[in-house]
């Protein structure tokens, strides 16, 4: 577990991205090789919270 996009892009295989909702309950918005994850996301809040537009 890391919110250092730069490391988990480096040493993980897998990542999974999660965000909370308004009550601040979490869920999962993405699974993937961490090497999809990071080039090609397939949803928008994964891109731009690895791009560093939010978060």
């Amino acid at each position: 577990v890391t919110h250092n996009m730069q490391q988990a892009a480096r040493v993980s295989d897998f990542t999974a991205f999660f965000n909370m909702d308004e009550d601040r309950a979490g869920y999962l918005v993405e699974f993937g090789e961490t090497r999809q994850i990071f080039t090609n996301p397939q949803d928008k809040r994964t891109e731009d919270y690895v791009t560093g537009r939010f978060g």
